[in-house]
């Protein structure tokens, strides 16, 4: 199913579809033809999902991983010096593109590094999460948390295109449908 966000010059497209993570690279080779993608996950979700996402992205680009521990202690601002000093060393730039894979947390933070790094750069988002399929990946809510508080530094900055693949399963390995 293709449901389109129509927002102007901010508009995108949300794919649900099951085994979409098999061919994630074709649907984001409709909206990027850079060099370089920067994937920004957790390391339970790319446990699971980050080879087979790589595999097929290596065939079209250059690829870094960014993986950061899971829970929401990586949505801090604190961590975003390290996000942006790999970005740095993986010669990520503004023509290059992020990909969010993982539920809120992720999504939320690769968001805001999409949005802030260099002034903004591409980003697609993959969510991995019931929760972050049908909130965090659509609407552009982009945050980080600080210690006072959860998102309260954030923006609202679209993707390029959300990919939902309904095969991804929960912690308890049920498959969502």
């Amino acid at each position: 199913m293709k449901l389109h966000v129509n927002l102007g010059k901010d508009s995108y497209d949300i794919l649900i579809e099951r085994g979409l993570i098999k061919h994630a690279a074709g649907e984001i080779r409709t909206v990027f033809q850079g060099k370089r993608i920067a994937v920004i996950s957790d390391d339970r979700v790319f446990g699971y999902y980050g080879k087979t996402l790589l595999d097929g992205l290596k065939e079209y680009w250059e690829c870094t991983a960014i993986i950061l521990p899971h829970g929401e202690s990586s949505k801090s601002i604190d961590r975003l010096p390290e996000v942006y000093r790999k970005l740095l060393d993986a010669g990520i730039s503004r023509s290059d593109l992020i990909v969010a894979l993982g539920g809120g947390v992720v999504g939320d933070l690769a968001g805001f590094v999409a949005a802030t790094y260099l002034r903004g750069i591409s980003f697609v988002q993959i969510p991995t999460s019931l929760l972050a399929q049908v909130d965090s990946s659509v609407g552009g809510k982009v945050a980080v948390d600080l210690n006072e508080g959860k998102n309260l530094v954030g923006a609202f900055y679209q993707p390029e295109k959300v990919l939902i693949d309904q095969m991804f399963k929960d912690s308890s390995g049920k498959i969502y449908s």
